[in-house]
């Protein structure tokens, strides 16, 4: 397989495919968001949806440079409910956590392949940013301070 592992490629396209479902996640969220703190948790979706996107993009030419093509799987049904800013933003932590979590698994699968190894770091430290940013957010705005969700353990 043009010397990499096939599993190794599994994970790019695992990655890609949580990155784009991400993506449809926070577009769908964007359009159901209601109440209180609504436009400030849309510029936060805005956002979100560039970076995952372009997080997205950056495994799919991360597959292609080891001479693969990207294989896309994606099996999401999404709610129509109304959501509330809080909510929505909380929900936004727990999708980011999973991406830091599955990055820095993706991680000591690569150890030692320097580029891909690189890859990975950087993709950890931007989740971790991430969650952190969300969780600040939540914790400065009293509208959003309401409903942060628990962390593993607490």
């Amino acid at each position: 397989m043009n010397g990499v592992r096939a599993d190794v490629i599994s994970d790019l396209n695992r990655l890609m495919a949580e990155e784009t479902e991400a993506f449809l996640r926070y577009f769908q969220m964007r359009f159901r968001l209601r109440g209180r703190g609504r436009r400030r948790a849309e510029k936060f979706f805005e956002n979100a949806l560039k970076e995952t996107l372009e997080h997205a993009e950056a495994l799919a030419r991360q597959i292609q440079s080891l001479g693969h093509v990207p294989t896309l799987h994606v099996d999401l049904v999404l709610s129509g409910e109304p959501i509330s800013a809080e909510e929505a933003l909380a929900e936004a932590i727990d999708v980011e956590q999973q991406a830091l979590d599955a990055y820095q698994e993706f991680l000591t699968r690569v150890t030692g392949d320097p580029v891909l190894e690189d890859f990975a770091r950087k993709q950890v430290v931007i989740e971790a940013a991430h969650v952190q940013d969300i969780r600040e957010a939540l914790r400065q705005d009293p509208v959003f301070a309401l409903v942060e969700k628990p962390t593993a353990g607490s």
